[in-house]
């Protein structure tokens, strides 16, 4: 149950998760009361733990063999309780823009746990690759306007061609 003080919480499914979701399912269909089946159910609960506000198994750093994941969290999901979690749900969680909107938490990926595969997807989700800081990636994204460069015309400036440009007309 959740306590008074904590703020709502909004679950984002990304198409991705869907996916990874789908996968699952079609796997535990072509295998009902198999593993598969299990870990569906198990992944589903864990994302009805995330919902409900649970903190993830672990937060995730930086290292340099995977993506920047260091904003995100990791919650470990397995169809076996007595053998090591085979997948991990990558999420993460962002901050109300405004006072009294929810918190949302948004999934990234479900992945299996060997090799990484789980990281490397959300990596990938998240357009970051291996070897970048978020730091890098933030300060190679370039601004949209620059004062060190000429401002670009704008579509709205489409009815009013420069000196060099033909008028375009419409009918």
């Amino acid at each position: 149950m959740m306590s008074e003080r904590q703020p709502p919480i909004r679950l984002l499914s990304t198409a991705g998760l869907k996916q990874d979701l789908q996968t699952l399912h079609d796997a535990a269909v072509m295998h009902p009361h198999g593993p598969e089946d299990r870990l569906l159910r198990v992944a589903l609960n864990q994302l009805g733990r995330i919902k409900q506000g649970a903190p993830g198994t672990h937060p995730l750093e930086c290292m340099p063999s995977y993506p920047d994941l260091s904003d995100c969290e990791t919650t470990y999901v397995g169809a076996d309780p007595s053998a090591k979690p085979s997948h991990r749900i990558v999420w993460r969680e962002r901050v109300p823009q405004r006072p009294g909107e929810p918190v949302t938490r948004e999934v990234i990926a479900l992945g299996e746990r060997a090799n990484g595969q789980a990281y490397y997807m959300a990596g990938q989700r998240l357009g970051r690759p291996v070897g970048f800081t978020l730091a890098k990636l933030a300060a190679q994204r370039e601004p949209i306007a620059s004062p060190s460069r000429p401002p670009r015309r704008s579509i709205g400036s489409i009815d009013t061609p420069s000196m060099n440009e033909p008028g375009l007309q419409f009918e």
